[in-house]
């Protein structure tokens, strides 16, 4: 039991929890589950999937990480940066739909037996020879990327482009006559309301406040005959788990 252990931590820390502990850790998944779930729909966005998948990369970190994972502190799932790398690889295919979900999965297959490889080989010091500029660098070169490509969504436009700055330059000569006023509106009230609670009520989930108002919103003022994009109607359930098909690999090597 002890080697198994090992391997899945999970099976020693389970008979010492404490049950004492059991509501609070209740109320801690409910109030996380409210964070992630309208954060994971943006982020599948930006990897340029359906965004039911980023609620499945969600609960499956979630689950995944309480079975094999030890720290009760360390937060796991999907990121804005990893979604951006992500995004651009779908862009780079051109795959869209379920067959750029597979990509992103298979690239995180990937990715996943990579790290085990280097757990294994005991060499996480290479982490070491990443400096900090290189690391801040990356982050902030995400961010110009997610940031210019979420631009054409706040005002009902289109871009497009090789590159960030020449899709920046579509998007601004889009802005002379295509511009959707009521998307502008929606766009900058939930701007306004997710800056105004994270700097007047931190301890308010803000994104959870503008999904919720934007639902009203969209069912009070009818958003979609005004010209706003939906997301539209998420699939219910949950999908078997499966391997991804060749289609996508044979469409990445041509």
């Amino acid at each position: 039991m002890h080697a198994l252990s090992r391997f899945l931590p999970i099976l020693e820390w389970m008979p010492r929890y404490d049950r004492r502990w059991l509501r609070g850790d209740i109320a801690a998944g409910i109030a996380v589950t409210a964070l992630i779930v309208p954060k994971n729909l943006g982020y599948a966005g930006i990897a340029g999937i359906p965004v039911q998948n980023g609620l499945y990369a969600a609960a499956a970190g979630a689950l995944l990480y309480a079975l094999f994972c030890t720290s009760r502190q360390i937060s796991t799932g999907p990121s804005s940066a990893l979604a951006a790398v992500a995004g651009g690889a779908v862009i780079v295919t051109g795959l869209g739909g379920e067959q750029a979900a597979q990509l992103v999965a298979a690239i995180t297959l990937v990715t996943g037996v990579l790290f085990l490889l280097l757990a294994v080989l005991r060499m996480g010091w290479i982490a070491q020879f990443l400096s900090k500029a290189v690391v801040v660098g990356f982050l902030a070169g995400a961010a110009v990327d997610v940031v210019i490509g979420e631009l054409p969504k706040l005002t009902g436009t289109s871009a497009d482009g090789d590159s960030s700055w020449a899709e920046l330059w579509s998007w601004l000569g889009g802005l002379a006559g295509e511009v959707n006023w009521a998307t502008v509106v929606v766009s900058v009230v939930a701007l306004a309301v997710i800056l105004g609670l994270r700097f007047a009520a931190p301890a308010v989930p803000g994104a959870l406040v503008l999904v919720v108002g934007g639902l009203l919103a969209s069912w009070l003022f009818d958003l979609e005959a005004r010209g706003v994009a939906l997301v539209g109607e998420v699939p219910r359930g949950c999908r078997c788990p499966s391997c991804p098909t060749s289609t996508c690999f044979s469409r990445t090597r041509r």
